[in-house]
């Protein structure tokens, strides 16, 4: 998508009503290399470049032993993504379309994005990772060790980490 008004063949909209029925709270901002969708990776990478997960109060005690884990769920709002399309024509596929629901696209009715990064540090109120695949100043959800590679680091990591 070069823009995002711009449709591609085959791609169908709603007309969706104002949100009512949620709140949440941004707790925090991502900053990342990536201004444009165009120049955005596709999908994170471990190897990619260190990205900042900037924590605001009154959210950073909530931080407190983050980094005893080597990976990292990193939820956030894509907050550039149109919210209307049912049917969506992929890039890589010119002639087919698909539910919304069917793909990973960041064009969804609640245009939640989710990431698995890799822990690098913690920096006071920051988390430094790598991994992720959104724009700079993407707001924040949630963060929590990841449930699929949940790897406490070791012992002596462990107590060191927590001064003893």
């Amino acid at each position: 998508m070069i823009a995002d008004t711009d449709l591609r063949p085959g791609e169908v909209t709603v007309d969706v009503a104002p949100p009512r029925d949620a709140a949440l709270y941004f707790i925090g901002r991502i900053r990342t290399p990536w201004t444009s969708r165009l120049d955005t990776p596709r999908q994170g990478s471990p190897e990619g470049p260190v990205c900042r997960l900037e924590i605001f109060d009154p959210w950073v005690p909530a931080l407190k032993g983050i980094d005893f884990y080597t990976h990292l769920e990193v939820i956030y709002w894509l907050h550039r993504s149109r919210r209307d399309l049912v049917i969506q024509r992929p890039k890589h596929e010119e002639e087919k379309t698909r539910g919304t629901f069917s793909l990973r696209s960041p064009v969804r009715p609640n245009p939640l994005g989710t990431s698995t990064v890799r822990f690098v540090a913690l920096e006071g109120n920051t988390v430094l990772v790598r991994g992720l695949d959104c724009l700079d100043e993407t707001p924040l959800i949630d963060l929590k060790p990841d449930r699929c590679v949940f790897s406490p680091l070791s012992q002596q990591q462990l107590q060191g980490a927590d001064g003893t």
